[in-house]
Order: C-alpha cells, then structure tokens, then sequence
C-alpha cells in the first residue's frame, strides 16, 4: 500500500523534532492509518531520515524484543505434599466440567531501547472463565514482528509456553525469529550464587521485582481486578529489569545472533554500532593467529581476519 502525502509528513517529522519511531508510529495510528511500526522504521530509513547511526536510536536496528509472561498454577487433587508424578487426570475440574489447566494470566514486553513498555492483563472475565486467547492473539503479533526475542528462562518456559497456547487457541506459528536467554548466559559463563532474574539485578544495582507472594496469583484466578492490575504491573517492571540485565551480560555472549548480518552493514556483530576498534592483542590458536577487534559502544570483544602462522618461518629457542 502506497504511502499517502499526509503520512509522508507525519514520517519528516521523525528528523525534524525529537520523535522517535515508536512516537512517530502512535500518530500515524491517531490519524486513522493502518501500518505496522516495524513498516515504519523502514520507511523512515529507505527515506533517509535518520538522525544518526547510533544503534541505541533503534530505527535501523533488527526488532529485538524483551518479553515476560505470567501464568496461573494448575489446580490438582494430591493425597500428599512434596515432590511426587501428578497424572492429568488429577487435574480438577471447575463446575462446566473443564479442567482447570495453565494458561496465561499477563505478559509484557519491550523493544530494544524503545521508551514504551508494552503489556496486557486478563479481564475479569476472562480469568474466571480462564480465556486467555486475547491476550494470546495480542503477543502472537509482537513474536510476528521480532527478529529476536529476549527472555529469562524464555527457551524453556516462556516461548515454549506461549507455543502451547498458541496451538490450543487454533493459531499458527509467528515468523521465525533468534532468541537470547539469559538464563541460559548467566549458567554458562558465571559462577553466581544464583542465576534468578532478581538476584542478578540486586547484585548489579539494576531494576529489581516488585514484592508479592502467591496470594497475588489465588486472586487473579478470582477474577479480583485490583490483582490482574497488580500482576500487569509486576510484569511490567520485570521487562524494566531484563532490559537492564541483558545490556550488562551482552558483552559476554560469545554466540550472540549477528546483528551484523541482520542490518547487512560493517557494524558490531552484537549491538550494530559502528564504533569499533582493532586492539593491539591477537588472538592465537595452534594455527593462526587473529586480529582483536572491540565495540566502545558495548565493548564486546570480536575476532577478525587471520594469518596463518604455519606458513611463517619457524624459529626456536632453547629451553634451557
């Protein structure tokens, strides 16, 4: 769909004030036209709009998304506690006759560097009737949009999770996109107490959890409005604190997805800045030896180029 002459004036304004994307996407939205916020970063790029190459302006970077969810227990009749199998015929069932399973209570969510924090809660209707395909259908569309996708824990519960409901709503699969679980970055290359998101960001000063306890949770299932409020805003302030958390370890990620590649630019592989600087130290393996590069932006190391040292001349010292 062609862009009409009043949008195209309402896109100049991106260069000509202190709009970002996202702001410039709201009014686009306001005036009654139908784009997607991704279309317009792209649009503003092809235009030659922007104000800068910084990677932290967000327009011509990949969509990278910071993303949380929330979701209920599942109600089960047990003889005791403790670790034990549960089989789903346990699962008790509500007075319809339907299985009061898991689903999604909340989730929130947050592009990379954008100031707008991105969130949708359960009605109370919806919570005691537990359908969650609103709110399902809602997150479905930022997942349809990200080139990469941020969670802690996310491979193994978030994103797993949100598959599930989208299979038992009916839906089909967003695009493809990369993903960084920082879960998984804080175990593999620290040794801390704990690799739990609010013990990181108490131990880095950053955005910390809110305080709750599972009441909160009881509630919600209840239908009781104050909580679903409650738990969207424990939801959001946790996608404060991930943001935070995934700047500090990025330098450390040594298979981060190639920002690079994504953009098609000789920029940072990690964070898509173009202030990058050749270090004075090689690196060296049995073979070869590598020139060391690093990002004053988000000073991630890089090694590029090599020469092969088995084609020098070889020379010796005495050991003695």
């Amino acid at each position: 769909m062609n862009w009409s002459d009043e949008e195209i004036n309402i896109l100049k304004r991106y260069k000509e004030t202190d709009n970002k994307a996202s702001d410039i996407y709201k009014q686009l939205i306001l005036n009654g036209y139908d784009r997607t916020l991704k279309a317009v970063r792209r649009k503003i790029e092809k235009m030659n709009l922007g104000k800068s190459t910084n990677s932290e302006d967000g327009f011509n970077l990949p969509k990278i998304l910071m993303l949380d969810i929330e979701t209920t227990p599942i109600a089960v009749w047990v003889w005791s506690v403790g670790k034990q199998y549960v089989q789903p015929n346990f699962i008790m069932k509500d007075s319809n006759d339907k299985p009061m399973d898991w689903h999604v209570l909340s989730w929130s969510a947050k592009w990379l560097y954008d100031d707008e924090i991105l969130s949708d809660v359960l009605t109370s209707k919806e919570a005691i009737e537990r359908n969650d395909k609103r709110i399902i259908q809602s997150v479905w569309k930022l997942l349809d949009e990200a080139d990469i996708v941020i969670a802690h824990n996310g491979d193994k519960f978030d994103l797993r999770k949100l598959k599930a409901r989208f299979l038992s709503n009916g839906m089909f699969p967003p695009m493809p996109y990369k993903t960084i679980d920082t879960l998984k970055i804080a175990r593999k290359e620290f040794a801390l107490t704990s690799n739990k998101q609010d013990y990181i960001t108490k131990l880095l000063g950053l955005e910390e959890k809110l305080e709750t306890d599972f009441q909160l949770w009881l509630d919600c299932m209840k239908g009781d409005k104050k909580a679903l409020l409650r738990m969207e805003e424990y939801n959001r302030h946790d996608i404060m604190g991930l943001e935070q958390m995934y700047l500090k370890l990025r330098p450390y990620i040594k298979n981060h997805p190639n920002i690079a590649v994504m953009m098609d630019e000789n920029v940072c592989s990690t964070c898509g800045s173009s202030s990058i600087k050749k270090h004075t130290k090689k690196y060296y393996t049995g073979a070869s030896a590598y020139d060391i590069y690093f990002c004053k932006s988000c000073l991630s190391p890089h090694i590029r180029g090599k020469s092969n040292i088995s084609e020098k001349k070889i020379t010796y010292r005495s050991t003695s």
